[in-house]
Order: C-alpha cells, then sequence, then structure tokens
C-alpha cells in the first residue's frame, strides 16, 4: 500500500503562501489571482504550463487562502509582496507578470516600482485607481462606478463605510475561508489612492477585457490602455463559450511569447490545450483552467 506525501505549503519570510508550477526549467512568471481567489486560481494547469514553456509562481494575496491578512495600504506598498515571494522562490530576474481584477493593483506596482523584475505585464479584466492625489492619477467617482453593477457598487461603498461588518457578512455567505478579509482589502485599497502612476510602466502590456463584463466595466480597462504606453488591447465577449479556460489558454500562450518562453512542438501543444478545453469546471484537474477572481466562472 502506497500513501501520497501532500506537498508542504511553501511560504515567504512574512507568512504568504505561494506555489510553483509548469517546466522546472521553463522562462519564469509571477500570477496574481484577482478578487477573489488563491495560489490555485486564475492560471491553466500544470501541464498546458509545462507545454508553453513557463515555470508559474503564483501565491495567496494578503487575506486569502493560507496567508495573513493586513490592513489596507496604499497599492504601490504591494509590489513589496511580489518581490518577497519572487526572492522566496529563487528568481532573480525579470519575469512575465499576469494578474486579474484586484491583482492589477500590485502588478502596476512591481511593473512600474522595480521595472528591472518585470519582462511583461497581462492584466484581464483589469481594475483602475478611484482616488487620486498628486503624482497618482484616478478615475473620477462617476466614471469609475460607471457600467458597475449595483451589488458591486454596493459592496464598494460598504468596504469603505464598515469593513468589519462586510467581511462579517461575506464570511456567512461564502465560508470562512473564502478570503472575505482579501476582498474587503481589495476593495478598500483600489478606492483609495495608489501612490503610482499606471504611465510610469514600460514594459510590454497585454491587456483583455470583456465588453460585458459589470464587475470589471470596460471603462476601466480603457482608463488604463490610455495611460500605459503601447498597450495591445484585446476585446472579448465575456459570456463567449468556455472563455474561462480557452482565451486563458490563449493569455498565457502571448505572455509565453513576450517573455521569449519555448514551447513544445505545436503538435504536443495543440494536443496539451485540447485537453484542457475539454476539462469541465473551474480549475479542473491537471489540464483546466480558470479565470476565477478576474470576471470569470460565472461572475
Amino acid at each position: 500500500m502506497s500513501t501520497t506525501t501532500p506537498t508542504p505549503t511553501r511560504t515567504t519570510a512574512t507568512g504568504l503562501a505561494y506555489r510553483v508550477q509548469g517546466a522546472p526549467d521553463g522562462v519564469p512568471v509571477v500570477a496574481l489571482h484577482g478578487t477573489p481567489g488563491s495560489r490555485f486560481s486564475g492560471t491553466p494547469g500544470r501541464d498546458v504550463l509545462h507545454a508553453l514553456g513557463l515555470r508559474v509562481v503564483s501565491y495567496d494575496r494578503p487575506g486569502y487562502g493560507e496567508s495573513p491578512g493586513s490592513e489596507a495600504r496604499p497599492v504601490r506598498d504591494l509590489a513589496a509582496d511580489v518581490v518577497a515571494v519572487l526572492d522566496a522562490a529563487g528568481i532573480e530576474g525579470p519575469v512575465g507578470v499576469f494578474a486579474g481584477s484586484g491583482g492589477t493593483g500590485a502588478a502596476l506596482a512591481l511593473a512600474a516600482l522595480h521595472p528591472e523584475r518585470v519582462a511583461a505585464l497581462t492584466l484581464v479584466w483589469p481594475l483602475a485607481p478611484r482616488g487620486a492625489d498628486e503624482g497618482s492619477p484616478g478615475m473620477g467617482e462617476r466614471e469609475w462606478l460607471r457600467d458597475m453593477d449595483e451589488q458591486q457598487r454596493m459592496l464598494h461603498a460598504l468596504a469603505l463605510q464598515d469593513p468589519v461588518f462586510l467581511r462579517d457578512q461575506l464570511e456567512v455567505g461564502l465560508g470562512q475561508h473564502a478570503g472575505a478579509e482579501g476582498i474587503v482589502t481589495d476593495m478598500v485599497q483600489v478606492q483609495e489612492p495608489w501612490g503610482l502612476d499606471p504611465a510610469d510602466v514600460r514594459c510590454p502590456v497585454d491587456l483583455w477585457w470583456g465588453v460585458d463584463s459589470q464587475v470589471s466595466p470596460a471603462g476601466h480597462a480603457t482608463w488604463l490602455a490610455d495611460r500605459l504606453t503601447g498597450a495591445t488591447v484585446t476585446r472579448h465577449e465575456q459570456h463567449e463559450h468556455r472563455w474561462h479556460v480557452r482565451r486563458l489558454v490563449d493569455v498565457f500562450v502571448r505572455l509565453g511569447e513576450q517573455v521569449g518562453a519555448r514551447p513544445r512542438s505545436a503538435e504536443e501543444l495543440a494536443a496539451v490545450t485540447a485537453g484542457a478545453m475539454d476539462t469541465d469546471g473551474c480549475g479542473g484537474g491537471s489540464l483546466g483552467g480558470c479565470a476565477c477572481g478576474a470576471g470569470g466562472c460565472g461572475s
């Protein structure tokens, strides 16, 4: 009789839980999950990543999964979390960066403040800053809320007015381990001045957004695209069939090209990608992908 030993959780010195998957000798990519999410969501599965020649590091952002929560911070300070994860994983050189929705701020902070660590940046259903101050631009309140559904408007307002009450209510509705603390922190941070200007990002940027999203409205993507020099913008129908699997593979294929990854042969890559698209559910097994927390999976 054989038993399988669970893979121990890897953590940084500050307790951020992370994992590494894909090709051991692949080009490094760090993936920042959205709101909600965890280190297990927001990327294609390990076989697809291996076929693409990518070594992907993902982590539970503060307040999610096994990472401790923290008080809301200026978004610029979130770059330190990403650097800590990369250092803990032994990755020193420039990496590809993927971020969905609530992970947008940390990804932009890393690219703006640590350009030597970022080779290319991919944003999916991004959220733009709402608050603004000198040197830290943001969308106006009316513009920021435009096309956002009533539930999202209510949640963001409550996050500012009574974050403890909102956290408790989310735990009741979503469960104790659903990352309620992280959700609330994300909602507060995105509405305060970020302490950085997206225009300071100089690396290649791919920006993907859904034209029918009421969670991460198109206006946010447009505002960011206008400030990100040379950004490549890809629009899609959010409710297009099986977006969370099929398009997410496309996103990582393009990111791999940007960072110079060497995928397997075209035949092998086509086979493993086809397998991923045939997998049902969110993050199904070794092949499935999921954009949970980036506006996908029923959002």
